[in-house]
């Protein structure tokens, strides 16, 4: 079983910060990226994952698609690929944190922009952290 990182968010800017903190820290070497939620599920459903769990780092507020409507439609896949959620957003708003907490995909809730503690951390998350032992 492999671990495919994929970092969802509108900013190209974004992507590039956190491929360059997931490689740093050893969390992953070569993350997948997608502008939208739309984009990221058309790339989970659309591999070959049979051998293949995701860990995708999800912005909330993007164009087409957003982090909620992802995770709604994540929700509603006959047969979906397992995939472990990780919000990583500028919003602090608490009710953004406790709706997460609703979606049993999300395992994590980090503020942007993401750093090598938060990488550290999410290395220890249950549902992932038989990838990096």
């Amino acid at each position: 079983m492999k671990l495919q990182t994929v970092i969802v968010d509108d900013s190209d800017i974004v992507i590039f910060l956190h491929t360059e903190i997931l490689s740093y820290s050893k969390l992953s070497s070569a993350p997948l990226s997608a502008l939208n939620g739309q984009e990221a599920l058309d790339l989970i459903t659309n591999k070959d994952s049979e051998n293949l769990e995701y860990l995708v780092l999800l912005d909330i507020n993007m164009p087409v698609m957003d982090g909620w409507q992802f995770l709604e439609s994540l929700g509603t896949l006959q047969n979906p690929p397992k995939v472990h959620v990780v919000i990583v957003t500028s919003s602090i708003d608490t009710i953004d944190k406790k709706k997460a907490a609703t979606y049993p995909n999300v395992i994590g809730f980090f503020e942007k922009p993401l750093t090598q503690e938060n990488c550290l951390q999410m290395k220890q998350f249950e549902p992932i952290k038989h990838f990096f032992n």
